[in-house]
């Protein structure tokens, strides 16, 4: 696996907990080459690399709600025991912050935003997206065509 990243095969790559991980440029050719939707969940750094006439992406940003929303899903995830993992007002804050971020640096690279400030609706604006991308016509930049 390092001589692969040392080669560039890989759109992003990383460690934890001592070992290697990644996502390797063949394995979404060869998805994609099967007729199948690739979906992918990558770091905001990795889009500079997504966003080419190679892969021809349509991104999506699931954003974080304002900290009083977020408060209120989290509260309620913890009490129908959807969720065990308590949360500080800091992570919370700092989710919100990170997403702003997120947005404000890489706004440019995404397709579509959606706040999730109602999971459903979050939810059934995704698959709506995905089902127009199915079915209507898309803009792509000129440079993807020529």
């Amino acid at each position: 696996m390092e001589m692969d990243i040392k080669a560039g095969r890989y759109l992003e790559h990383g460690e934890y907990d001592g070992n290697l991980y990644g996502t390797k440029i063949d394995s979404i050719h060869e998805v994609v080459n099967t007729g199948r939707t690739c979906i992918l969940d990558v770091n905001p750094q990795a889009l500079k690399l997504l966003k080419t006439a190679e892969f021809m992406p349509y991104v999506v940003l699931i954003g974080a709600p304002e900290l009083d929303t977020l408060r209120t899903m989290h509260k309620a995830v913890l009490e129908a025991g959807i969720s065990t993992k308590q949360l500080t007002d800091m992570d919370l804050k700092k989710t919100v912050d990170e997403s702003a971020r997120i947005q404000r640096c890489y706004g440019h690279y995404f397709d579509l935003t959606i706040v999730n400030d109602n999971l459903d609706q979050a939810f059934e604006k995704l698959q709506t997206a995905v089902d127009q991308l199915c079915s209507d016509p898309q803009w792509v930049p000129v440079n993807w065509v020529y």
